[in-house]
């Protein structure tokens, strides 16, 4: 790896206290076995029946017809790194990642997997990625913002209940819009998914775009004007979908305040714009529900539809997003385009999972949980043949871009340093909100829905580089994990530069990486210029590739 080291600037620094310096010994040197801390959080079927076991068989039939020869697998520590950050958003700590790598229980990889999914960072980096993919308009629309909370809320309580896929799809297309029109009663009640209809403004044509392409994988808002150019879609089914979503009516057009919103029930009409014809609500396979006497809201008849075991569109789409989190593009790439002229690269593979998902009712973590053990999933990243660079045939684990809220739960996680100036969420920033978490999230924030093709910009750069959070966090008058790792005693500068390794890349140095960052830290004759040394090597792991990508 090659180091780019800054001048030495003059510095002052406080004592290490004994606790920080007893407290990283107990991180650094622990050696017991890793005992129930990998302890396997649900049983397994027998080997011939996971759905793993049938990935790995379709991919490596599909990599024998295109010739691709498989890489191996990732070392334990290469697959700790992706499965924390995949599962929890962040890089494993220090501590964990020792016990795991001495670990030689040969189902460690299955059992860590497990006990992740049953951590709280699950909860929260899901709720953020299910955040991301259904309120994409939040990222740019500051009028919005204010309804995140309560998303979020809601996000996190289904996915601490487990609510299955489905039924979470349900109450999103079926949520409750009209709110509370006093503060005490807005308290008091539960939060609510209401957030998903006012950043899409409550129109039908944005509804209608948003639902098709999160929940069915189809971009039909392309027929909103006229008959689609390169598919089957029509223009009038675009607005025989979107008249699920006419029977909102807002009487007074503020799409924040949600207090006046009423609903019609019964059959739902809309009319085509520019044009005198009115179209009845019709799902996107041309059935037409039927409307009884009891007028229900239209949509409920469109969540029942959109999750039914008969829509040919729902499980699809579902799994194939699901797998894109893990390898960066879907089975049908991009995620939310099915249509007949964009064809899924392993029409098989998709089927598969689509069927085992709705067998499993519709369960995210048992997905989840046989996609990563997986040894698709499991391959290194590191190219060991010319045929494993077409990414769609996974001769290879992709190299993926983080997110922003990644970026900067890796360096809190890997630095110990976290200054909180503000107690403000990191999307809910603007003018004069000045946080680490805000001037990370709005420089590293990306519009692309493609982790696969990374782009920096020269203020992310300079950010990383000179930017005051990286400044403190590798200071030893403020980062924890800097000052306990060079003033702990007992440790050689071999060790200490092992501990920055682990710390930040989850990996042991290799031996030429050590042997040229101990020559380069002898070199120098006062402990002064020791210490800026290793402030030198520790800025340097945080600005490298390796650090910002998940690999």
């Amino acid at each position: 790896m090659l180091l780019v080291f800054r001048h030495h600037h003059d510095r002052s620094w406080k004592s290490v206290s004994r606790y920080a310096i007893i407290a990283f010994s107990t991180l650094l040197l622990v050696t017991i076995s890793a005992g129930p801390l990998f302890a396997s959080g649900s049983p397994t079927k027998s080997q011939n029946d996971r759905l793993s076991d049938q990935i790995d068989d379709l991919i490596h039939q599909a990599q024998k017809r295109k010739g691709v020869v498989s890489a191996p697998l990732s070392t334990d520590a290469e697959f700790m790194r992706r499965i924390s950050l995949d599962l929890t958003g962040k890089i494993p700590p220090v501590a964990e990642l020792r016990l795991f790598l001495a670990d030689q229980d040969p189902q460690k990889r299955e059992k860590l997997i497990n006990r992740l999914l049953a951590t709280p960072g699950f909860i929260v980096h899901f709720t953020n990625t299910w955040r991301d993919i259904l309120l994409p308009e939040a990222a740019t629309d500051l009028q919005t913002r204010g309804q995140i909370p309560e998303f979020d809320a809601w996000l996190r309580s289904q996915l601490q209940e487990n609510v299955h896929y489905d039924e979470l799809v349900r109450k999103i297309i079926n949520a409750p819009l009209a709110a509370a029109r006093n503060r005490q009663t807005a308290a008091a009640q539960d939060p609510t998914p209401r957030a998903y209809y006012i950043t899409k403004q409550l129109k039908p044509e944005n509804l209608a775009a948003g639902t098709s392409r999160a929940f069915l994988g189809v971009r039909i808002e392309c027929a909103q004007c006229h008959d689609h150019p390169f598919d089957d879609w029509k223009q009038h089914q675009f607005w025989q979908y979107a008249a699920f979503f006419s029977n909102i009516d807002q009487r007074q057009q503020n799409a924040v305040n949600t207090a006046d919103v009423r609903e019609v029930v019964g059959k739902p009409q809309i009319k085509i714009p520019d044009t005198n014809r009115l179209v009845d609500a019709s799902f996107l396979d041309g059935i037409q529900p039927e409307w009884d006497k009891e007028q229900v809201n239209p949509r409920l008849r469109l969540s029942e539809w959109v999750v039914s075991s008969q829509n040919p569109y729902f499980a699809k789409a579902s799994v194939n997003r699901i797998w894109s989190l893990f390898f960066g593009r879907g089975i049908v790439d991009p995620v939310d385009d099915f249509s007949s002229t964009n064809r899924a690269s392993h029409p098989e593979l998709l089927e598969l999972l689509a069927h085992r998902f709705q067998e499993q009712h519709y369960d995210l973590k048992y997905l989840i949980r046989e996609i990563t053990n997986s040894q698709t999933y499991q391959l290194t990243s590191k190219q060991t043949n010319p045929s494993q660079s077409r990414v769609e045939w996974y001769g290879k684990m992709p190299t993926r871009r983080l997110t922003s809220e990644q970026i900067f739960a890796n360096l809190v996680q890997a630095t110990g340093f976290f200054q909180q100036t503000s107690d403000t969420n990191t999307l809910l920033v603007g003018p004069g909100v000045n946080t680490p978490q805000a001037e990370f999230y709005e420089l590293f924030k990306s519009d692309s829905e493609n982790q696969l093709e990374p782009k920096a910009s020269i203020l992310q750069a300079l950010a990383l580089m000179n930017g005051r959070f990286i400044t403190n966090a590798t200071s030893i008058e403020q980062s924890d994990v800097f000052t306990a790792i060079v003033e702990f005693p007992a440790l050689s500068v071999e060790k200490k530069i092992e501990a920055f390794y682990l710390s930040t890349l989850s990996r042991f140095p290799t031996k030429s990486e050590t042997a040229r960052l101990t020559a380069y830290v002898s070199a120098e004759t006062s402990a002064e210029e020791r210490t800026h040394a290793y402030s030198d090597l520790f800025w340097a792991l945080l600005n490298s590739s390796e650090f910002l990508l998940n690999h």
